[in-house]
């Protein structure tokens, strides 16, 4: 892996990467529930930035790839905060800590509304694609955090989610085209 590293000019990330998921597993960072969804995110955010580097032939990441990875790595974040609603009588079985268990249910909903809504306008004024796009991508955004915030029931948690999959669908298909 290291030899490749090298070769492939991608040393920084995958030792970025490496240390994190040690630090978290090894160094007691998986008691933190708040930070599974960050490392996570980081993580996935190196190997994309592994893969950026690898097919532009070892050139290194300019602003708009780097901004794309952020981009995609903190949607990632935000997915594993909106996921974790779902499944949270199993998360007490398993003994898994989530914001969701962790925080109070109001705080923890609001906190997810609060980056839908955030997301939603923040990525509409960034990519500006046509207005009906647009439209539908606010009324998903709207109709995904107020199913959030209106029950607290995990089976219309799992409806929820499948709106913000939608969105994140969206998301994709809209930054492509712009």
């Amino acid at each position: 892996m290291w030899i490749a590293a090298f070769h492939c000019n991608t040393f920084v990330c995958t030792f970025a990467y490496t240390a994190a998921i040690t630090i978290y597993n090894e160094g007691g960072l998986a008691a933190f529930s708040g930070l599974k969804n960050v490392i996570g995110a980081f993580g996935l955010m190196c190997m994309c930035w592994g893969t950026t580097v690898t097919f532009a032939n070892g050139e290194g990441l300019h602003s708009k790839r780097a901004l794309a990875i952020l981009i995609f790595g903190l949607i990632f974040s935000t997915t594993g905060h909106a996921q974790d609603f779902r499944d949270r009588s199993a998360d007490v079985v398993m003994g898994r800590k989530t914001i969701p268990l962790v925080l109070s249910q109001p705080l923890a909903r609001w906190s997810l509304a609060v980056m839908i809504a955030a997301w939603t306008a923040g990525l509409i004024v960034f990519w500006q694609p046509p207005m009906v796009v647009s439209i539908a991508f606010a009324i998903l955004g709207l109709r995904t955090l107020g199913g959030y915030l209106m029950s607290d029931e995990e089976k219309d948690d799992s409806v929820s989610y499948v709106y913000y999959g939608v969105r994140s669908f969206l998301k994709v298909k809209t930054a492509r085209r712009c």
